[in-house]
């Protein structure tokens, strides 16, 4: 069978449910979920949904892209370090260039609910 740490039966609104905590070999949990009307029920599963297959693909694949504006402020940091070493007008271009890189990351900062 299997073994836990604590076992006991708790009422969650009008259910009643086991619970087994502590379980040393266990690979699997529940998560019940609970609210006020069915959209928030149904939003929230969709949202672990995303979180739990962000998760699995992670760990099947061995690399990972960050998103968020990440990109953009890796290659603003090795522009500005380059900037650094050229002087003239080129080295202008370059600042305008390292301005510009940022937008992406401002914009994902300030408006993030409305980036759908």
């Amino acid at each position: 069978m299997g073994e836990c740490d604590l076992f006991e039966e708790v009422q969650i609104g009008n259910e009643r449910y086991n619970l087994f905590t502590g379980c040393p070999k266990a690979k699997t949990c529940t998560l019940i979920l609970r609210g006020g009307a069915e959209q928030f029920i149904d939003e929230t599963e969709r949202s672990l949904h995303d979180a739990i297959m962000i998760v699995r693909r992670a760990l099947k694949n061995d690399s990972v892209v960050a998103g968020g504006g990440a990109i953009e402020m890796e290659l603003s940091k090795e522009l500005r370090n380059y900037a650094k070493t050229i002087h003239g007008r080129s080295n202008f271009s370059l600042l305008l260039m390292l301005r510009l890189s940022k937008i992406i990351p401002r914009n994902c900062v300030t408006m993030p609910g409305l980036m759908l």
